[in-house]
């Protein structure tokens, strides 16, 4: 098969309690730039900090892997809806990339040239999840949850959240982009379940790969790339700085993804 025809993603993620370390904080604090060291100041919870510094801290670890910089040495610019970007300058390699993280993990996606957007959810999160389907579903999705009770209900969620939030991000349009114009189906055909109903003839879904996993037994992740070849998909876990560590893990994707 011609790597032509391929597109590659490479997903990491963190657990947040493994990365406490004082000589570790020391180190991800000096690869901030200035704009993210004011971010990382302004939380009030030393929780959201400590997600903000590790998340930031294996974003840059991650894009050095793939391109030739040191962690510190990233810039980066933010589009008019709030989605940051490699700064375009001299030399500076086309990689796209997500953030994502929420309680105790946090998620980085990279590609070496596709739109790419990655959620995670921990999935024993508390709220109003119903009011949050109600106000973010399709009536064909909110149907199929009404179908399901329990354990089941919430695990439905935050399989169709999880990918509409990815999708979003994908397309970097922020909450321009409204969750009820496009939806998804999760078949039971084997492996490759996730089917796409797009918002518009711009991006439909034969140009659309998605994938979902469970990092830990309490994480759901999903991913959205904008892709039309074949996509492979490279799965990890870090300790940024420490270690970086091939995982494999059970997948539910769309067709055109290995």
């Amino acid at each position: 098969m011609s790597f032509v025809n391929i597109e590659e993603v490479y997903l990491w993620f963190s657990l947040t309690a493994h990365c406490q370390e004082p000589e570790l904080i020391k180190t991800y604090t000096s690869w901030l730039d200035d704009q993210e060291h004011m971010r990382y100041q302004q939380f009030r919870f030393p929780r959201h900090r400590h997600e903000y510094l590790v998340a930031h801290a294996l974003l840059r670890n991650c894009l050095s892997r793939y391109g030739d910089r040191q962690p510190w040495a990233w810039r980066f610019s933010i589009n008019a809806y709030g989605r940051p970007e490699i700064q375009v300058e001299e030399g500076a390699p086309p990689l796209r990339f997500n953030l994502a993280h929420t309680e105790g993990l946090v998620a980085c996606a990279v590609t070496r040239s596709a739109d790419i957007g990655v959620d995670v959810e921990r999935t024993t999160r508390k709220g109003d999840l119903v009011a949050i389907a109600a106000s973010s579903l399709t009536s064909h999705e909110l149907a199929v949850l009404d179908r399901l009770k329990g354990q089941a209900w919430r695990d439905r969620f935050f399989d169709l959240w999880t990918l509409k939030e990815a999708y979003v991000k994908a397309r970097g349009l922020g909450l321009s982009l409204p969750l009820k114009q496009f939806a998804f189906q999760l078949e039971s055909d084997g492996l490759r379940q996730i089917r796409f109903e797009s918002d518009s003839e711009a991006n439909p879904p034969k140009d659309w790969r998605f994938g979902l996993m469970s990092p830990t037994p309490n994480h759901r992740l999903a991913f959205a790339v904008r892709c039309s070849k074949l996509l492979r998909v490279q799965i990890g876990w870090a300790i940024p700085e420490v270690v970086f560590q091939a995982v494999q893990l059970p997948i539910v994707t769309s067709q055109g993804v290995e």
